[in-house]
């Protein structure tokens, strides 16, 4: 039995014995527990359960997307790996989302090595900062990037 279907099992069961335990002491049972039991119904559970999956799926989803975005930006773009989660898991991301995805140090350090390549290439700092205010790349201490800027964070 895995894990959700464990969950929903034990409801049941704690469900199953709040009703025992309501017929036998009905004097020891809260207002709100008897409204409970009085309105319950098996339909209610089911409805319960669909929610219960959903933000299950909702989170092993969310773990998978977060997990694929940390391995990804070691490696790539920050402009590549947001269009590769895009292609990948079909959901709208934008950089904000990113950095929520894989954290503000690992979106700075893959900003650092683009920075890097884009000056072995002989991009200067004034024209990565364009660059990367044209592709709304969200800056690291202000609101726009500046040629300043992308010679702090290189180093």
């Amino acid at each position: 039995m895995d894990k959700d279907e464990n969950f929903i099992e034990t409801a049941r069961e704690a469900i199953t014995q709040l009703k025992r335990l309501h017929k036998d002491y009905p004097s020891l049972s809260t207002r709100h527990v008897k409204i409970a039991i009085e309105t319950w119904n098996e339909e209610m559970f089911q409805k319960g359960e669909v929610v219960w999956l959903e933000k299950q799926q909702k989170r092993m989803e969310r773990d998978a997307l977060e997990s694929r975005a940390l391995e990804l930006i070691e490696t790539h773009h920050t402009d590549d790996v947001l269009d590769m989660l895009i292609a990948e898991f079909d959901r709208q991301i934008d950089f904000y989302g990113l950095i929520d995805l894989c954290g503000r140090d690992k979106y700075i350090a893959a900003l650092r090595r683009e920075a890097l390549e884009l000056k072995a290439n002989f991009v200067s700092p004034e024209q990565t900062a364009e660059l990367w205010n044209a592709a709304e790349k969200p800056s690291v201490g202000g609101e726009r990037w500046s040629a300043k800027g992308v010679s702090v964070l290189m180093g």
